[in-house]
């Protein structure tokens, strides 16, 4: 710790006018201090646990309240069925004070704290809402009706407003122009550290056990607001309009979130989110949470998948993973699993695949879409991989890059637009490269953020599985603001998922807790359901 108070007292000592000097001081600090820490502190190992058993909380029409036991406290799993009004009153009659506990929660440890009264949140959820919601599908709005109706039946009072905040929330959190949703309170700054920085991959074929499709989802957000005693993990059976049978699907989150950040649904298709701030975007648009749900509920195959992400209405810059076990034809001749990046801002989509020619082709360029050269010749930054995709905040397609703030975009107003400096690069996207490089190849991979060896070299090539879908994870996620991470073993319809804790003044990272393990087709199939 010597030499980290030295080098501390040499930061003070440089002049502020030498900006330069300072920046790389303070570099070279925080790369000591993590090394300091990574010395002194032993690798946490990962725990996985099934729960020891279910119990069941309450029940209401269609709908089961359960209780999941595990080592560290129960956790909350709601079983809902029917038409999206019907699972809508079971939900809002089973979580009714917990809906209004958690959407207070969310109002006043999550987003006042960057700067707005509750005056200004309740006028700016209005604003959004109201020009998201004639692209919202009438299915989630009769949702939204049967919650209200289901906690009235409860005695506990609750209106569109609060329901559409969590949504708001999770859709604006990655804008780059935040101010300008507040024209009255024009010039002032708030929510810039509300932002999702995440990370994902999927892979699958000789990468992978027995071929099978692992993918990740990993939520780095707002840390230690404690609605992590919120945490709930939902299993939807839904039916159509028509009374036909959609697909039935399971989505971890917090109690009050009737948008999904994440999912798998009982054809194997996953699917994981990363905001990446991008120059070109808007409101009025479909809430990315709310189109998951229509992924979850109507593919049956990645074509699927992309179809419907394809077909919403875009509305600021985000970067998803989707992968697709293709539990149903395991064992089959026909059996395919794949998976797929897909990138957007409010104008564009590209959707692009394992060892595609836009990753191939991934090159540093200005932000009107012209190769930058450096001696001579264009900039490589893609990571191209047969039988797998994996996503940080940067993006590949030329389309999505030249206007994209995030990771050191050429839309960023004075960004050189260098993608091999943004750090989102070099600690998510690269590293998750990295590390199926070196599972492929034998060679030893270490935490970007830690430098704690995470695979050892080896002999010869090494396989994922969930334990090492879990280990890559884990080194991807950022240590101070890791509240959910989630393997996805689709093909055999497995969750892996552990959230954050905080107990007292004490945060504990999601990956530093046992994950649970839980199996959707078990879940849906449970006897009384």
């Amino acid at each position: 710790m010597a030499v980290y108070r030295w080098l501390r007292e040499h930061v003070a000592s440089v002049p502020e006018s030498n900006e330069k000097a300072r920046e790389t001081m303070k570099r070279v600090l925080c790369a000591t201090l993590l090394f300091i820490v990574a010395a002194c502190v032993p690798a946490q190992a990962i725990q996985v646990e099934e729960p020891s058993g279910y119990r069941v909380i309450e029940t209401f029409e269609g709908g089961t309240l359960l209780a999941a036991d595990m080592s560290y406290g129960p956790v909350q799993i709601v079983q809902l069925s029917g038409t999206h009004y019907d699972m809508g009153r079971q939900y809002g009659y089973l979580l009714a004070e917990q809906i209004k506990d958690s959407t207070a929660a969310m109002l006043i440890n999550v987003v006042m704290p960057y700067g707005l009264d509750t005056n200004l949140v309740k006028t700016l959820a209005a604003q959004v809402w109201g020009d998201m919601k004639p692209f919202v599908p009438r299915e989630y709005l009769e949702e939204i009706k049967g919650i209200i109706d289901g906690a009235a039946q409860k005695g506990v009072s609750l209106n569109e407003l609060t329901l559409a905040l969590p949504i708001m929330v999770t859709n604006i959190s990655d804008m780059n122009d935040k101010e300008s949703l507040l024209k009255t309170e024009s010039g002032r700054p708030w929510l810039h550290g509300l932002a999702f920085t995440c990370s994902a991959f999927a892979a699958w074929g000789h990468r992978t056990v027995d071929g099978k499709m692992i993918s990740t989802r990993v939520l780095d957000w707002e840390a230690g607001t404690g609605i992590d005693k919120y945490k709930i993990l939902v299993v939807y059976k839904p039916v159509g309009k028509n009374g036909e049978r959609l697909a039935t699907y399971m989505a971890a989150g917090w109690i009050g979130f009737i948008g999904a950040i994440d999912g798998m649904n009982e054809y194997g298709i996953t699917l994981s989110e990363i905001g990446s701030e991008n120059k070109q975007e808007k409101i009025a648009g479909m809430p990315w949470t709310l189109m998951f749900r229509q992924v979850l509920e109507n593919a049956r195959s990645l074509d699927d998948a992309v179809g419907v992400i394809q077909a919403a209405e875009n509305t600021i810059g985000y970067n998803f993973v989707v992968g697709d076990g293709d539990a149903e034809n395991y064992g089959k001749p026909g059996w395919a699993p794949g998976g797929a990046a897909v990138e957007e801002n409010a104008r564009h989509t590209s959707v692009i695949y394992a060892n595609d020619p836009i990753d191939i082709n991934a090159v540093w360029i200005d932000r009107d879409g012209n190769p930058v050269l450096v001696d001579g010749a264009p900039v490589p930054y893609g990571t191209p991989l047969e039988n797998a995709v994996l996503r940080a905040d940067v993006a590949m397609s030329p389309d999505i890059r030249k206007t994209q703030a995030a990771d050191n975009g050429p839309g960023e107003d004075g960004s050189d637009g260098n993608p091999l400096t943004g750090g989102s690069y070099r600690n998510r996207h690269k590293a998750q490269y990295d590390a199926l490089l070196a599972l492929e190849n034998g060679g030893a991979y270490a935490n970007p953020y830690t430098g704690e060896p995470v695979f050892d070299a080896a002999p010869g090539a090494r396989l994922v599985d969930p334990m090492a879908a879990l280990h890559i994870a884990k080194s991807a996620a950022v240590p101070d603001s890791s509240v959910l991470t989630i393997v996805y073993a689709a093909t055999d319809l497995d969750m892996y998922v552990s959230w954050e804790n905080l107990t007292g003044d004490v945060w504990t990272p999601s990956f530093d807790l046992p994950y649970m393990k839980v199996n959707l087709a078990a879940l849906a199939n449970r006897p009384g359901n």
